[in-house]
Protein backbone atom coordinates (compact mmCIF):
# COMPACT_ATOMS: atom_id res chain seq x y z
CA UNK A 1 0.00 0.00 0.00
CA UNK A 2 1.42 3.00 -0.95
CA UNK A 3 -0.92 5.52 1.25
CA UNK A 4 1.61 7.80 3.97
CA UNK A 5 -0.45 8.98 6.20
CA UNK A 6 0.28 13.00 8.19
CA UNK A 7 -1.41 14.42 10.77
CA UNK A 8 -0.94 18.36 11.55
CA UNK A 9 -1.24 19.01 15.41
CA UNK A 10 -5.09 20.02 15.24
CA UNK A 11 -6.26 16.48 14.07
CA UNK A 12 -6.22 15.41 17.18
CA UNK A 13 -5.05 12.49 18.87
CA UNK A 14 -8.21 10.02 17.96
CA UNK A 15 -7.66 10.88 14.45
CA UNK A 16 -3.73 9.76 15.03
CA UNK A 17 -4.80 6.26 16.51
CA UNK A 18 -6.74 5.13 13.20
CA UNK A 19 -3.53 6.29 11.53
CA UNK A 20 -3.37 2.20 10.21
CA UNK A 21 -7.10 2.14 9.21
CA UNK A 22 -7.06 5.34 7.73
CA UNK A 23 -4.77 4.53 5.43
CA UNK A 24 -6.21 0.93 4.82
CA UNK A 25 -9.33 3.05 4.01
CA UNK A 26 -7.63 4.98 1.42
CA UNK A 27 -6.08 2.23 -0.16
CA UNK A 28 -9.69 0.84 -0.20
CA UNK A 29 -11.16 3.88 -2.52
CA UNK A 30 -8.21 4.11 -4.49
CA UNK A 31 -9.14 0.92 -6.00
CA UNK A 32 -6.75 0.32 -9.29
CA UNK A 33 -4.99 3.29 -8.06
CA UNK A 34 -3.82 1.76 -4.49
CA UNK A 35 0.03 1.29 -5.31
CA UNK A 36 0.07 4.81 -6.65
CA UNK A 37 2.18 7.41 -3.62
CA UNK A 38 -0.58 9.01 -2.13
CA UNK A 39 -0.92 11.39 0.92
CA UNK A 40 -3.52 11.43 3.33
CA UNK A 41 -3.13 14.68 5.51
CA UNK A 42 -5.37 15.02 8.31
CA UNK A 43 -5.82 18.85 9.54
CA UNK A 44 -6.81 22.19 10.98
CA UNK A 45 -9.46 24.49 9.79
CA UNK A 46 -6.83 27.30 8.81
CA UNK A 47 -5.27 24.69 6.80
CA UNK A 48 -7.91 23.26 4.63
CA UNK A 49 -9.12 26.61 4.40
CA UNK A 50 -6.35 28.51 2.85
CA UNK A 51 -6.09 25.00 0.35
CA UNK A 52 -10.12 26.02 -0.31
CA UNK A 53 -9.37 29.76 -1.10
CA UNK A 54 -6.08 28.63 -2.54
CA UNK A 55 -7.37 26.08 -4.90
CA UNK A 56 -10.85 26.46 -5.41
CA UNK A 57 -12.04 29.88 -4.81
CA UNK A 58 -14.01 29.19 -1.64
CA UNK A 59 -12.81 31.14 1.44
CA UNK A 60 -14.70 28.51 3.91
CA UNK A 61 -13.93 25.48 5.90
CA UNK A 62 -14.79 22.47 4.03
CA UNK A 63 -14.11 19.05 5.09
CA UNK A 64 -12.31 17.38 2.34
CA UNK A 65 -10.46 18.08 -0.92
CA UNK A 66 -8.60 15.65 -3.02
CA UNK A 67 -5.93 16.67 -5.27
CA UNK A 68 -4.54 14.42 -8.26
CA UNK A 69 -0.70 15.92 -8.68
CA UNK A 70 1.18 16.77 -12.17
CA UNK A 71 3.37 13.35 -13.12
CA UNK A 72 7.02 13.82 -11.27
CA UNK A 73 10.55 13.84 -12.98
CA UNK A 74 11.11 12.30 -9.00
CA UNK A 75 9.88 8.11 -8.64
CA UNK A 76 7.98 7.87 -5.92
CA UNK A 77 6.36 11.92 -5.78
CA UNK A 78 2.51 11.96 -4.70
CA UNK A 79 0.08 10.56 -7.52
CA UNK A 80 -2.76 12.45 -5.29
CA UNK A 81 -3.39 14.11 -1.99
CA UNK A 82 -6.52 13.88 0.19
CA UNK A 83 -6.68 16.40 2.80
CA UNK A 84 -9.34 16.13 5.84
CA UNK A 85 -10.05 18.97 8.41
CA UNK A 86 -10.84 17.07 11.48
CA UNK A 87 -12.35 19.32 13.86
CA UNK A 88 -15.09 19.04 10.35
CA UNK A 89 -15.18 15.90 10.70
CA UNK A 90 -15.74 16.05 14.82
CA UNK A 91 -18.85 18.38 13.90
CA UNK A 92 -20.11 16.36 11.39
CA UNK A 93 -19.73 13.37 13.39
CA UNK A 94 -21.63 14.61 16.11
CA UNK A 95 -24.67 15.91 13.61
CA UNK A 96 -24.83 12.76 11.87
CA UNK A 97 -24.82 10.90 15.34
CA UNK A 98 -21.29 8.45 14.67
CA UNK A 99 -18.02 8.31 16.15
CA UNK A 100 -15.31 10.67 14.66
CA UNK A 101 -13.33 7.63 13.74
CA UNK A 102 -16.53 6.56 11.18
CA UNK A 103 -16.65 10.47 9.89
CA UNK A 104 -13.03 10.25 9.52
CA UNK A 105 -13.39 7.11 7.36
CA UNK A 106 -16.30 8.19 5.40
CA UNK A 107 -14.40 11.50 3.85
CA UNK A 108 -11.09 9.03 3.31
CA UNK A 109 -13.16 6.71 1.71
CA UNK A 110 -14.69 9.92 -0.17
CA UNK A 111 -11.36 12.07 -1.58
CA UNK A 112 -9.70 8.77 -2.53
CA UNK A 113 -12.76 7.93 -4.94
CA UNK A 114 -12.23 11.78 -6.14
CA UNK A 115 -8.57 10.86 -7.09
CA UNK A 116 -9.83 7.55 -8.66
CA UNK A 117 -11.59 9.64 -10.59
CA UNK A 118 -15.51 9.84 -9.40
CA UNK A 119 -17.11 13.08 -9.09
CA UNK A 120 -20.23 13.95 -7.00
CA UNK A 121 -21.20 16.88 -8.84
CA UNK A 122 -25.08 15.62 -9.45
CA UNK A 123 -27.77 14.47 -7.13
CA UNK A 124 -27.58 11.24 -9.09
CA UNK A 125 -23.48 11.08 -8.95
CA UNK A 126 -23.31 11.58 -5.59
CA UNK A 127 -25.91 9.16 -4.45
CA UNK A 128 -24.00 6.44 -6.81
CA UNK A 129 -20.91 8.24 -4.62
CA UNK A 130 -22.32 7.87 -1.18
CA UNK A 131 -23.16 4.03 -1.82
CA UNK A 132 -19.88 2.99 -3.39
CA UNK A 133 -18.34 4.58 0.11
CA UNK A 134 -21.05 2.71 2.20
CA UNK A 135 -19.98 -0.61 0.57
CA UNK A 136 -16.26 -0.26 0.84
CA UNK A 137 -16.25 0.77 4.69
CA UNK A 138 -18.58 -2.59 4.99
CA UNK A 139 -15.36 -4.29 3.69
CA UNK A 140 -13.32 -2.14 5.59
CA UNK A 141 -15.86 -2.79 8.97
CA UNK A 142 -18.02 -6.09 8.66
Amino acid sequence: MAVSVFFEPAAGSEARAAGRLLARAAALGLGRHAAKPVNLVYTGGPGIKALNRRFLGKDRLTDVIAFNLPPAPVPGSPWGEIYICAPVAARQARAMGHSLLTELLVLTVHGALHLAGMDDATPALRRRMNERTARLLKRLLP
